[in-house]
């Protein structure tokens, strides 16, 4: 069975401005888009398509009303008329170009018109395909490609650790300094600490003061917040320039993001661990599953609120991206959970098959000291891997903002 592909196709924008053709191919150099912003005195472009591009090479073509109702959704500004089309097969739909609007406001106007896709460009650099979803993959939605991303990004993670002797000059050139990263790393630490003996001191009582105050210093909540609008802040950088970063510009950003992000990772793994040692945490038990640890539980969940938090600009885009992160997180609790198991499984049936070839009674203790390793390891490992996955995400969502 054939795999279904979700990537960005390669295509070629087609214009006539000022009775001048122009073409531009996706990732390639234009000379005469180049020429183009410069006449204009724009820093960058976005084509939008009206219609889907179907993969076929004929096609009925898009009808004059439905073309004109989604232009009438554009946001207010000058748009020009011309086509996309796919460079493998000559297929073509009608489209719109406009200059100087980011990258995210296109892929709004895009989701709003009903496609897939838009291209961008700026002066001197390659056409650039984008997709409208920042998590869209390049490849199927597959258990390999998970998988995939997953390794992909405990390497990424390795390679930012051996380099993480880079993060005083990361930290000075992202627009903040050093003693304001300490100063972070001693409020989430400190406000964990008193969280916690907070929630001690209201054991036992109830009233919504107490359940508020449970919510606001749940384990997993509260170191999220805090450091995703550090990171929130980091993303500024971005924000102030003239336009935004082209894909190997985002390859050099996120050299001074990624040690930031291990650094921070560490500092909410440690707030985590606190506030589970001093307050009671879910364990979040279940009877079939076995018991998943709650320290890794909030770590995830925590890891995971991080990125809407950082990237959200508004309340609509909080809850958007805030819901497809919470998805990921419970797939993750689930998987290691699952796999925890299944681990118990294995073991139970090896210990089974053990007793029946030794002469001996295996002690009880040195059973418990043993499965305790294992279930140790397994954790420790699942929990690696969705978090190198996590990692591949975040990493594809700053550099394609």
């Amino acid at each position: 069975m054939s795999k279904k592909k979700n990537k960005v196709q390669p295509v070629e924008v087609r214009v006539r401005i000022d009775g001048i053709e122009l073409t531009a191919a996706t990732s390639k150099h234009s000379a005469d888009f180049d020429q183009l912003l410069e006449r204009k005195g724009a820093n960058s472009f976005v084509f939008i398509p009206l219609a889907k591009l179907t993969g076929k090479k004929r096609c009925k073509a898009p009808r004059t009303a439905a073309v004109v109702r989604k232009k009438e959704k554009l946001p207010e500004g000058d748009w020009f008329d011309g086509e996309l089309r796919n460079s493998a097969n000559g297929e073509t739909v009608p489209g719109v170009l406009a200059f100087d609007i980011r990258r995210r406001d296109a892929r709004e106007a895009a989701e709003t018109v009903g496609v897939k896709q838009f291209v961008w460009g700026t002066h001197g650099a390659p056409v650039e395909g984008h997709l409208t979803k920042i998590f869209a993959d390049d490849d199927a939605y597959s258990w390999d490609s998970a998988r995939r991303r997953a390794f992909v990004g405990l390497r990424d993670i390795y390679a930012t650790a051996v380099n993480i002797r880079d993060l005083p000059r990361a930290i000075e050139e992202s627009q903040t300094t050093v003693e304001r990263f300490k100063q972070l790393a001693y409020m989430v630490l400190g406000l964990a600490v008193a969280a916690g003996f907070l929630q001690m001191a209201l054991l036992g009582t109830e009233s919504w003061v107490t359940n508020l105050t449970r919510i606001a210093f749940y384990p997993s909540l509260m170191p999220a917040v805090l450091v995703g609008v550090y990171l929130r802040a980091l993303m500024k950088k971005a924000e102030m320039q003239n336009r935004d970063f082209t894909a190997s510009e985002a390859r050099d950003n996120w050299t001074l993001v990624a040690p930031h992000l291990l650094t921070l990772w560490g500092l909410c793994y440690m707030a985590v661990i606190v506030l589970t040692w001093l307050q009671v945490v879910p364990s979040a038990d279940m009877p079939f599953l076995g018991r998943t640890s709650g320290v890794s539980t909030s770590f995830i969940i925590c890891v995971w609120m991080l990125l809407p938090i950082a990237q959200s600009h508004d309340v609509e885009s909080l809850f958007s991206s805030a819901f497809e992160s919470g998805i990921a997180a419970l797939l993750s609790i689930f998987m290691i959970k699952l796999s925890l198991f299944v681990t118990n499984l294995i073991t139970d049936a090896l210990w089974k098959v053990a007793a029946a070839l030794v002469p001996f009674d295996i002690p009880e203790a040195l059973q418990r000291i043993i499965n305790g390793i294992i279930n140790f390891g397994a954790e420790v490992f699942f929990l690696a891997v969705l978090l190198g996955y996590a990692w591949s995400r975040t990493r594809q969502q700053f550099m394609r903002l």
